[in-house]
């Protein structure tokens, strides 16, 4: 009669030690670990498709926020040069020397000579418009309108309202 402990060790094969039998199961895990790792070494294409996505979706943002800055800046410095015309009308008109016909000049011409003594930019005088321009850092592109200045208080006949500068090419 077969023990059952013998029957087992006939099915097993021959008889390893309990050192070597954790050992051989520990080569066996590692050969499969090593098989399942070989297989899964690169992405998927979906993996790949959604971190492509997720990296347009993210650059399309910030292209739209980067754009909303540069424009809010144009504007920004558009209404500066408006502010900057404007004060400069006004202290032309305030000036003592500054006769009922030098504003009709002004308002017929829009000679930007009669104000430019009033403006600085960086601490320089422009000469003209262009110059203006080019001293506030403006591409060649932008136009400005000098406006016109109130006149009523000597000109009953034609009077003349008082217009805002305006600034066209360029943010506004």
């Amino acid at each position: 009669m077969i023990s059952c402990q013998t029957l087992s060790r006939e099915k097993r094969g021959p008889f390893i030690g309990p050192d070597r039998l954790e050992e051989g199961e520990k080569q066996a895990r590692n050969m499969n670990r090593n098989k399942r790792t070989g297989r899964n070494q690169g992405f998927t294409i979906v993996e790949l498709i959604v971190v492509v996505t997720v990296i347009g979706l993210l650059a399309a943002i910030a292209v739209g926020a980067y754009n909303k800055v540069v424009n809010d800046a144009k504007v920004a410095k558009s209404r500066a040069l408006i502010n900057t015309l404007s004060t400069a009308k006004s202290l032309f008109v305030a000036d003592p020397n500054t006769t009922p016909g030098l504003i009709d000049q002004f308002n017929s011409s829009q000679d930007f000579g009669l104000i430019a003594k009033y403006i600085r930019v960086n601490g320089v005088q422009p000469k003209d418009d262009r110059d203006l321009l080019t001293l506030s850092g403006f591409p060649g592109s932008v136009q400005i309108s000098l406006g016109t200045v109130d006149n009523s208080s000597f000109n009953t006949s034609n009077p003349t309202p008082d217009t805002p500068p305006t600034v066209t090419g360029y943010g506004l």
